[in-house]
């Protein structure tokens, strides 16, 4: 074959195979979750610990981690067996794709941690920050505290609006002993409690309730104040 009709037939291969190229379009990402639907789309991820009597220390560090192809959008805790409500939270907020808690009390006790995770498509592009606001742009979706200060959980895309809700709640150690107290307080329809908290009283538990239709906490002490839930709207 003469070498001018070998290099026409190798350079009009060449061609169709780069036309070929040009018309394959990567397979479009599916989403996972839709506003309408998006309680059902997030998962609870939890891990456990406890120490014993006579344990060297009586602190704990617990985190919570959603899988690969999940995203973070907030997280809480709850204790059990704590000797006369004396639980110190030391620090509650998010960290990589998971939720950390750290805790120390005076006596044994265990810590449950959980995680609320949003399936990974579409992306809300979230990142964490320290302090308690988020770059221009971003919108605050969960609030913590590290050890050295505050830490917030920030999303640039797909938070239509963010709302606080609260309710009153009072502590009263005379006349419940030291048995705990809790509150709820509920979203505006639509809306999604990602955390919340209470500003009195040494909490025990503070976490999502079904459906992240609102925020429950329970706490031990005395004095008058709020219970809050930070309710945000995905679009």
């Amino acid at each position: 074959m003469p070498s001018r009709m070998r290099l026409a037939i190798v350079c009009i291969t060449a061609i169709v195979f780069m036309s070929a190229c040009a018309l394959t379009t990567p397979a479009a990402v599916q989403p996972t979750w839709a506003p309408e639907s998006v309680a059902s789309a997030i998962t609870t991820r939890s891990a456990t610990a406890q120490n014993v009597e006579g344990a060297s220390t009586y602190q704990l560090t617990v985190t919570a981690n959603c899988h690969t192809d999940e995203q973070l959008v907030g997280g809480g805790f709850e204790a059990g067996g704590v000797f006369e409500f004396a639980l110190f939270l030391h620090a509650n907020y998010p960290t990589n794709n998971g939720w950390t808690v750290k805790t120390v009390s005076i006596s044994h006790y265990g810590v449950s941690v959980y995680a609320y995770c949003l399936r990974g498509e579409p992306s809300l592009q979230t990142r964490i920050v320290s302090g308690a606001e988020c770059p221009a742009g971003d919108t605050a979706l969960s609030h913590g505290s590290a050890e050295n200060g505050p830490v917030t959980l920030c999303a640039a895309q797909h938070v239509a609006s963010v709302s606080r809700a609260t309710t009153h709640f009072t502590l009263d150690s005379r006349t419940h002993g030291y048995s705990p107290q809790g509150a709820q307080v509920a979203c505006p329809n639509g809306s999604l409690a990602l955390d919340g908290g209470s500003t009195i009283g040494l909490t025990l538990a503070s976490s999502a309730m079904n459906g992240f239709t609102g925020w429950e906490v329970s706490a031990g002490g005395d004095g008058a104040g709020e219970a809050y839930a930070n309710c945000v709207t995905l679009a």
